[in-house]
């Protein structure tokens, strides 16, 4: 991949600017990396909470939703594209990687030869666990959770909880849109006392 100048200029300028911001801790830093990565990202809809220490490869490449929260240690890789959704909850130390090495022929280095990109999706309401590791081209659904230590390499259904290495199917989460909040409240406090 060839870089212009300008393209080389505006990655230093984003990794120094970034750089200042990206350790500070909560809240202060919260809110100054957020103003960073606004400034940086290809879009960032409305809040978006960003830990400490949260790096980012390609950031013009990246896109999150409003009300989402990326936990400490975590690496987003816009490389491929990376398009998060709202309400996503990404716990610490998972990596979201949108690239890959090429290795095609034996006669080259890995290291000198064309990566492969693929876009990953998150879309709306998914909560992946801590240490997850998602690879280029996967989607996950809507309201999918993922489990701890995962290895997402194939697409997730909404909805749906995976779990493993590479992530397959648990179970799905529980379809309670007939029911009334009222009872689904009641539900939740007698399995917390029981």
């Amino acid at each position: 991949m060839r870089v212009s100048w300008r393209q080389a200029l505006w990655y230093l300028t984003f990794h120094t600017v970034y750089g200042l911001v990206k350790y500070l801790p909560m809240l202060s830093g919260d809110v100054l990396r957020w103003l960073v990565l606004k400034l940086f990202l290809r879009r960032i809809d409305g809040w978006v909470w960003f830990r400490d220490n949260v790096t980012i490869w390609f950031p013009e490449g990246v896109s999150i939703g409003s009300g989402s929260m990326v936990g400490e240690n975590c690496f987003l890789d816009g490389y491929g594209g990376l398009t998060i959704g709202r309400n996503v909850l990404i716990a610490h130390n998972t990596s979201l990687i949108a690239e890959d090495h090429g290795f095609a022929t034996r006669r080259i280095p890995i290291r000198y030869q064309p990566k492969t990109a693929a876009p990953i999706v998150v879309e709306d309401d998914v909560w992946i666990g801590c240490g997850v590791r998602v690879l280029k081209g996967v989607r996950i659904g809507t309201g999918a959770i993922v489990a701890a230590g995962a290895v997402v390499t194939r697409d997730v259904p909404p909805y749906a909880i995976v779990g493993g290495v590479p992530a397959k199917v648990l179970g799905m989460r529980p379809d309670d849109s007939t029911q009334h909040p009222a009872e689904l409240a009641q539900a939740a406090l007698s399995r917390q006392s029981a």
